[in-house]
């Protein structure tokens, strides 16, 4: 039994207010640059992040708070809470992305920062600057935080229900209560999802410590469960009293559907979150296998005594195994599968990481070669794993993103970012093997900080402008006349166009053709691919013209003829 398993639970830093200032203007600054740093200066990806600005935008023109509407249609796929948040970000900063995007930013940056407030308080201020800098410093964790979707404000939800649970556990049975307004506030969000989670992972780690009357049989968890229904209902109430039973069905379907049926083409294999944990939690995958060893070896010295002295350094990065487990599990057996849907598991693998990397900091001297071994190897994988990946994607890219290979091809930025890389994950590699833990963190994370502005300024954007160039240059040759799509779907069109853009396929023929017949002229875009399909539907009276046309999209012009023949009744 290894030295380090013996040894004494700690106690929480008493630093002082000094070593809180300095952690927390470390981790804004830190936020401020990853998540803020050139938030609006590229356009809303499609298409999920247009449907969000745009209902936002949609729900200011109408003055209804209630019923979210997308290109002037009903939209019950989501509550209502991030609606209200980009609308309120509308009203503050203006119409611009930057605004879409604000509080996704700031949601992340909350949920870091409430991973650092948790291991401070349960372990010390080390740990939980460790886990805040592996939480803030994770790529999908990133990238989501400069999105407008609502995972990460689910994440910063769900996270915060889950802590405080953890805490009505172990600390004070009255957080349960800010788990129900957190709670509350999750399923305005996106659903029941954001009670039901939390509790199963608060059960399964009640069993898993044998104590689970303690945790879950109190008065304390039905007023919770109450305040969390009182937050979320009055919504619920009043968008049925507009709307009627069809968006209790168009709940049910969206949520229940979801998960037993694939929705939306997202159909992938059943070891696709697996790829996209190795993917996403980079570049601190590679300290995964430390961290579950670490756990293993606590628990085979003495799992119960753990337990009853409440030694959190052991118990905290249970809950997070229990925790990130959970969610893998649960979201891996529903059908409909999106990258963004686990990013909940996060926080919890930080907390897992961070554990890792404090057993070095905490048995200085005194940890086997073997422990350093756990992370030295993987630090020197890192680069070489990222440069393999690297040259399969690039030679993959046309076949991958082929709209957004362009803004990536022939980039200066490109070579920095891999120079940077390779320099920080080396350097991170020989502190590790001079056992220098605390400095090859501070390396690890300084290296994904400096990468994030170097993509920010000049990849990032690139790639965006790239994606959206033609669309926006077909949008601007409309001269805001109607605009159709047909086989196609650019969500963005509708948020820039600020106007009813309809979409038709070849199965709606007799409704484009209506539309069509309302206008004097309309403009319609589509592939290449599909103009055969597309010319057999235009009748005689109406004349199409091809108006401009690139590799993938063509725009086209469908006018009325004035001298039109009679059609055929």
């Amino acid at each position: 039994m290894s030295t380090s398993i013996k040894a004494p639970p700690e106690k929480p830093s008493q630093k002082g207010f000094s070593t809180a200032v300095q952690d927390i203007a470390l981790l804004v600054l830190f936020c401020a640059v990853v998540f803020f740093f050139r938030l609006g200066s590229y356009p809303l990806f499609d298409l999920d992040e247009p449907r969000y600005a745009e209902a936002a935008r949609e729900m200011l023109e109408r003055h209804n708070w209630i019923t979210p509407y997308f290109n002037y249609e009903v939209r019950f796929e989501k509550p209502v809470f991030f609606y209200w948040l980009i609308a309120l970000a509308y009203q503050v900063f203006g119409l611009s992305e930057f605004s879409a995007r604000f509080f996704s930013a700031v949601t992340a940056s909350a949920t870091v920062g409430m991973v650092y407030a948790f291991g401070r308080h349960f372990i010390s201020r080390q740990f939980g600057l460790y886990a805040a800098l592996i939480l803030a410093s994770s790529i999908l964790f990133i990238g989501i935080a400069r999105m407008a979707i609502t995972d990460m404000t689910l994440t910063c939800f769900m996270t915060g229900t889950t802590l405080c649970l953890f805490a009505a556990a172990h600390r004070n049975l009255k957080w349960w209560l800010a788990a129900g307004a957190v709670a509350g506030l999750g399923i305005l969000t996106k659903g029941p999802v954001a009670l039901i989670i939390p509790g199963a992972i608060l059960t399964l780690y009640a069993l898993v410590i044998g104590q689970f009357k303690r945790c879950l049989l109190n008065r304390w968890m039905p007023l919770a469960v109450l305040i969390a229904l009182l937050i979320a209902a009055p919504w619920y109430w009043a968008i049925y009293q507009e709307n009627g039973p069809i968006f209790i069905e168009s709940q049910l379907m969206n949520n229940v559907t979801r998960y037993s049926d694939v929705v939306s083409g997202h159909k992938q294999p059943p070891y696709f979150y697996t790829l996209v944990l190795l993917a996403g939690f980079l570049p601190w995958t590679a300290y995964l296998p430390a961290a579950l060893r670490n756990l293993w070896h606590s628990f085979k010295s003495s799992h119960q005594q753990w337990v009853d002295q409440q030694a959190f350094h052991y118990l905290v990065p249970l809950y997070g195994l229990v925790w990130a487990c959970f969610v893998f599990g649960f979201f891996s057996l529903g059908s409909t599968k999106l990258l963004t849907y686990i990013l909940p598991l996060f926080p919890a693998l930080a907390l897992m990481t961070a554990s890792a990397w404090r057993s070095l900091s905490k048995n200085n001297g005194r940890t086997s070669d073997t422990d350093w071994r756990w992370m030295q190897i993987p630090s020197l994988i890192l680069p070489l794993s990222t440069l393999i990946g690297g040259s399969v994607f690039i030679s993959n890219m046309e076949k991958l993103l082929p709209r957004e290979a362009a803004g990536i091809e022939a980039n200066g930025y490109n070579v920095v970012a891999v120079l940077v890389l390779l320099t920080g994950s080396v350097a991170t590699s020989w502190l590790l093997n001079r056992k220098k833990d605390r400095q090859a963190l501070y390396t690890q994370a300084l290296t994904v900080f400096l990468l994030a502005i170097v993509a920010l300024q000049g990849i990032v954007p690139n790639i965006s402008q790239a994606a959206q160039s033609v669309m926006m240059n077909y949008l601007h040759k409309t001269n805001g006349q109607p605009l159709i799509l047909y086989e196609i779907q650019r969500t963005s069109l509708t948020f820039y166009g600020k106007r009813r853009i309809p979409r038709f396929v070849e199965e709606q023929a007799p409704a484009l053709l209506s539309e069509l017949q309302q206008h004097p002229q309309s403009f319609i875009i589509t592939k290449n691919e599909h103009l055969s399909t597309l010319r057999p539907l235009i009748p005689p009276s109406l004349e199409l013209t091809v108006v401009e046309k690139d590799r993938v999209y063509s725009l086209l012009s469908v006018r009325k003829r004035q001298n039109a023949p009679p059609q055929e009744p």
